[in-house]
């Protein structure tokens, strides 16, 4: 995350709901936030949470927290943590909402990020087709595939063990293919 200082004035903003500092606000912790949920949950939940974290942050910045806004984007983690070991029960379906997520701007329309993430999932492909046929075939069935490893281990013919050891020589190669293009 880059630098940004975080003040008073901030906070007072996203209590009056200003549309340039929810803006700042979503665009700050949205790929931060979905890859920390991304972390402990599956990959398409992801994007769900964070408009929960989102909801939970916005209500408690409505009740006047923190009280020291150099602290938000702990604060904001903090949520994001609690709505992880709730298990997704942050926000139950008839429970009334006082923040109107309609509000929060939607971050995956943005053109600019749209054009990243196709330019990157390309190189990726690439890299990918670069890799040894196990290596790809390891990485094709557990990203992309998004199979178990039970089942990959099973129809790979290997160990879990063994699997674990293949995907982690595999992502090296691919890590390396990775930095040599950056």
């Amino acid at each position: 995350m880059d630098n940004f200082e975080f003040d008073t004035e901030y906070l007072v903003r996203l209590r009056d709901r200003d549309p340039g500092t929810l803006a700042h606000f979503c665009e700050f912790f949205h790929l931060p936030i979905r890859n920390h949920i991304r972390h402990k949950f599956p990959y398409d939940s992801g994007d769900d949470l964070v408009q929960d974290v989102f909801v939970a942050a916005l209500k408690r910045i409505d009740a006047g927290e923190p009280q020291d806004p150099t602290k938000l984007p702990g604060y904001v983690f903090g949520i994001s943590n609690r709505l992880i070991l709730q298990g997704y029960r942050a926000i139950r379906k008839d429970e009334p909402v006082d923040v109107d997520p309609s509000l929060l701007p939607d971050v995956k329309d943005r053109a600019d990020v749209q054009v990243i993430k196709a330019l990157d999932q390309l190189m990726v492909r690439r890299l990918v087709l670069k890799l040894s046929s196990r290596d790809r075939d390891v990485i094709n069935r557990l990203f992309f595939l998004q199979q178990d490893r039970a089942t990959a281990a099973r129809e790979l013919g290997v160990s879990q063990v063994n699997l674990r050891l293949l995907l982690c020589r595999a992502l090296k190669r691919f890590r390396c293919e990775w930095n040599n293009i950056q």
